[in-house]
């Protein structure tokens, strides 16, 4: 048997070299520069798409809310028989529950994917389903207080007056989530109230109507309406 030199080491060839090792590090710092160059080119168009996005919806919430008051003023005000409030809301939200069934079954792909998420989201969890009805009656009363406020006030005093929910909303957020608002905050919030009352505001008489009005009734069903909005939304 021959005997092997002193000083002499067998390679080991488990053990990658410092040359391969350098040129592995080498790589993967390429490697990663060039995953960060990705994400950063890939940024902007996300930024872009997100932008119109934005401008989308409030394109969309400026319409809903500039037709919704006129619209159920004048349904509320008309010669013709008048419906029940009651009815209108509940109608309202078989529509939205209709819509986000079919987006649900849209998102799920079939019916299997779409039976197994309502009987794991919804009849799976009962405690969850109780959590989201509170919200879900607050604003139905909200929304009938806003039938009984336009049935009683003129359209431009609902929409001056509704705008509370604003510094409303601001009050909940530091009473129910224990959040404090700073100074600069809550003059931005009382700002874009006054902002929002002054541009919708138009100094000019009341829409003759019909109808007998009470505007103390109306005035104390926006009351209850702004407090319904203020809760809910920090449910």
């Amino acid at each position: 048997m021959r005997s092997r030199p002193s000083g002499f080491r067998l390679y080991d060839h488990r053990r990658p070299s410092p040359a391969s090792c350098a040129v592995r590090a080498r790589a993967e710092g390429a490697r990663v520069s060039s995953a960060r160059g990705c994400r950063g080119t890939m940024a902007a168009p996300r930024e872009n798409v997100s932008l119109l996005f934005k401008l989308y919806c409030l394109a969309v919430m400026t319409l809903v809310a500039a037709t919704y008051t006129i619209a159920l003023r004048y349904t509320r005000t008309s010669d013709k028989e008048l419906y029940f409030s009651t009815t209108a809301v509940c109608i309202t939200e078989v529509i939205k529950l209709l819509l986000s069934v079919g987006i649900l079954a849209k998102e799920t792909g079939n019916l299997g994917r779409f039976k197994a998420s309502l009987r794991e989201n919804v009849l799976g969890s009962p405690k969850e389903l109780m959590k989201l009805s509170v919200p879900s009656l607050v604003y139905a009363v909200q929304n009938n207080m806003a039938f009984l406020a336009l049935s009683n006030l003129d359209a431009a005093v609902y929409q001056v007056t509704y705008q509370l929910k604003i510094p409303c909303t601001a009050l909940c957020t530091v009473l129910m989530l224990n959040r404090t608002l700073s100074k600069l905050q809550w003059i931005s919030v009382f700002m874009l109230c006054g902002g929002v009352i002054l541009v919708q505001w138009k100094p000019a008489q009341a829409t003759k109507v019909v109808v007998e009005q009470n505007p103390l009734l109306g005035f104390g069903a926006i009351a209850v309406a702004v407090l319904c909005s203020g809760f809910a939304g920090k449910l």
